[in-house]
């Protein structure tokens, strides 16, 4: 099980709260059992930072885990950038699902993106983001009753878009369960 530490919104910012405050990543109880006094059961590597734009690469970027010792169940913790299960940070992401919304092509979304997302990957998650849209925003609307007053795929996430970024609004939707592309 992975939880979402929220307000780390890149992966500079990550790695300097590594650093300055690893504590700051231990859940306050463990996700199972809900016992209180886990502790940290050193990290594994992941390689989210896939930009190609000329800068260094931050890869590999270390990722808590963190062991129950009343249910030996262990957990990681991922900063809100990362997703579960997935090679691209959300500021990837919300950058192509932005141009897309905006009306661009797969095509034209792939040369300025800055990513290597391939027209493959950028499908899926552009089909996933529509077979999911009732649920997604249903969930996102508790969150952000103002939401309400759009209705329609593109409406919707714009307005989304623009009250917070991508990574949070999935961030939502993972605490309540909801499996997030």
């Amino acid at each position: 099980m992975a939880f979402i530490l929220p307000g780390i919104f890149s992966l500079i910012q990550h790695l300097g709260a590594l650093r300055k405050a690893p504590e700051s990543y231990r859940p306050e109880r463990c996700p199972g059992c809900r016992h209180v006094g886990i502790w940290c059961h050193g990290c594994y590597t992941r390689k989210p930072d896939r930009k190609d734009l000329g800068e260094p690469c931050l890869n590999p970027v270390p990722i808590l885990r963190f062991f129950c010792p009343e249910c030996r169940s262990t957990c990681s913790v991922l900063p809100e950038c990362i997703p579960p299960r997935s090679w691209y940070l959300w500021e990837v992401r919300q950058v192509i699902f932005l141009l897309l919304l905006a009306g661009e092509s797969i095509g034209h979304t792939l040369a300025s993106n800055g990513s290597r997302a391939s027209r493959k990957t950028i499908k899926r998650w552009w089909q996933r983001f529509n077979y999911d849209f009732q649920i997604f925003s249903f969930h996102l609307r508790l969150h952000f009753p103002c939401l309400g007053r759009y209705d329609g795929f593109t409406k919707f996430w714009t307005a989304c878009l623009a009250m917070s970024p991508l990574s949070s609004a999935m961030r939502l939707l993972h605490e309540e369960g909801i499996v997030v592309p």
